[in-house]
């Protein structure tokens, strides 16, 4: 018996709700070991779509990069680049979730940007274009990355997770005998 066929699914809403089973015709079950792995040979060759972005994949998460000095440019060059990267996405019976996806402009902190970048993903919603947020930093494999590559909002972050233990552990104290 094949691991992908024969499959059917369910959903679960606080688990009073529960909908019919529907037959599952794609994907891989979720929580599973082989999951992960099988994604990864299903987009494996994702990369070829664009010869000038860098593509940095780990399980379900992508990062592209692309550098270049003329802002003007580098709106230009990867708005085509996305459009190509759509198109494979859409062969593949693939999307990007626009709400979950950002652009960093890295730079030194002395560089101000005197241009502001319109960069766009096909929007397969409304047959137009979504507009991507440029964030001050994004998160690479757990690693907060800033627009100046300083540690300060991992570093942020970091201590703000450990004062929050500390507090945890001091009331904890307290409330023993």
């Amino acid at each position: 018996m094949s691991y992908l066929a024969n499959r059917a699914q369910t959903t679960h809403i606080d688990n009073d709700h529960i909908s019919p089973k529907k037959n599952s015709v794609t994907g891989a079950p979720q929580r599973s070991v082989l999951g992960p792995l099988l994604f990864l040979i299903y987009i494996n060759d994702i990369y070829l779509c664009s010869n000038k972005l860098g593509f940095y994949l780990f399980a379900d998460d992508t990062n592209l990069l692309y550098a270049n000095n003329d802002l003007k440019t580098l709106e230009t060059v990867v708005n085509n680049e996305l459009n190509n990267v759509c198109h494979w996405l859409k062969a593949n019976k693939l999307t990007i979730n626009a709400k979950k996806s950002n652009f960093v402009i890295f730079r030194p902190v002395q560089k101000r940007i005197n241009y502001q970048l319109c960069i766009r993903i096909p929007d397969n919603n409304n047959n137009g274009f979504a507009l991507l947020e440029c964030k001050d930093y994004v998160k690479f494999l757990g690693v907060l990355i800033d627009k100046n590559l300083t540690w300060r909002p991992h570093i942020d972050h970091i201590a703000s997770k450990i004062s929050k233990i500390v507090g945890i552990i001091a009331r904890l104290r307290h409330h023993v005998p």
